[in-house]
């Protein structure tokens, strides 16, 4: 296995011995197995941005090569690269990663027999602890209680045993974020300075508001209504044939009804034709009325079909008469019906 341990610290002479065995290999380990296309590119990726990030730390840029040296490490966790980025983040001032990260390349050391890394890790451990800064996040009782709430420190969860802990952290600006289904995010920002024991107090989250999916437009009410009023107009057809039908038969009536001094004598084809033509009046008119009381019925229905919340509505009787009035934000319906 390739290990890439090249090393720019204040203490140059051993961070020049381990660069001259970052990428050799180990006697005592067996020669590395093929890899996988993916884990092929991932590796070559990993070694482009370490060494390119070699390069911008001697040029002294170390805030662009701790982005490179970061990704570089997610792509092949080599404990080279885990030092390297331990000692660019101690450059930029980020003392609690790179004393986390220290502390990770001294067990790995330990684990791996190299007693080169552990020394410059116990070193460096040393130097940074006095120059810590910490934070702790009080959370009271009544915001925990919140089912599913949690905190997030700089984007990393932190679990509940880490609360109203005294935890170390990068000095300058601190993002806690707290969060709970079904309520409101809430982010808060703290300033902690160098070696400074800082707090913030987690505050009460507030209940997000339900969102409601859209309504869709034809629903059940709507499309009863659109049948209602369809009916409705249809009628009007045999209303008019049947007031036609009426009107020709009063006609071809009155031609068969003569008046004699002042009385109407009928024939029997009279009589008959006037028979008809009240018959197919008295059709008519329930067509007409069935066309009022479709189109209005199912108007009703198709513009109050929406899914609006239901509108307050007050109701008055007398007499067998019944008038209610439905009230809205923005319109008001009334109906007026009556029992036999």
């Amino acid at each position: 296995m390739r290990m890439r341990s090249a090393l720019l610290t204040a203490s140059f002479l051993l961070a020049a011995s381990l660069a001259n065995s970052a990428h050799a290999q180990t006697p005592s380990q067996p020669a590395p197995q093929p890899a996988q296309p993916s884990a092929t590119d991932a590796r070559a990726l990993a070694e482009t941005l370490f060494f390119t990030a070699r390069g911008l730390m001697e040029a002294g840029r170390y805030a662009e090569a701790c982005g490179k040296l970061s990704e570089s490490y997610r792509l092949d966790p080599a404990p080279g690269t885990l030092l390297n980025l331990a000692v660019c983040n101690e450059k930029v001032g980020k003392t609690a990663s790179a004393w986390g990260e220290f502390r990770d390349a001294l067990a790995e050391a330990r684990r791996t027999n190299r007693p080169d890394r552990e020394k410059l890790a116990a070193e460096h451990i040393a130097t940074l602890e006095p120059e810590l800064s910490y934070l702790t996040i009080t959370v009271p009782p009544v915001v925990h209680a919140v089912r599913g709430f949690e905190i997030l420190r700089n984007g990393v969860p932190l679990q509940s045993a880490a609360w109203d802990t005294d935890l170390p952290v990068d000095p300058g600006d601190v993002e806690v974020v707290e969060r709970a289904p079904l309520y409101k995010p809430k982010t808060l920002h703290v300033t902690v300075g160098a070696k400074e024991h800082a707090s913030l107090a987690a505050v009460p989250l507030e209940l997000a508001p339900i969102e409601r999916p859209p309504q869709a437009f034809w629903t059940g009410r709507r499309a009863v209504g659109a049948i209602v009023a369809g009916v409705g107009v249809l009628a009007v057809i045999p209303g008019v044939l049947f007031g036609s039908k009426a009107v020709s038969q009063k006609n071809d009536s009155d031609g068969q009804c003569p008046n004699y001094l002042g009385q109407l004598r009928c024939n029997q084809a009279g009589v008959n034709d006037m028979s008809s033509a009240r018959t197919d009046a008295w059709l008519s008119d329930i067509s007409f009325g069935l066309t009022v009381v479709g189109v209005g019925l199912g108007s009703y229905l198709f513009f109050s079909g929406g899914g609006q919340e239901k509108s307050p509505s007050t109701a008055m009787a007398a007499g067998g008469w019944s008038w209610s009035v439905n009230t809205g934000p923005r319109s008001a319906t009334g109906l007026l019906t009556h029992s036999f």
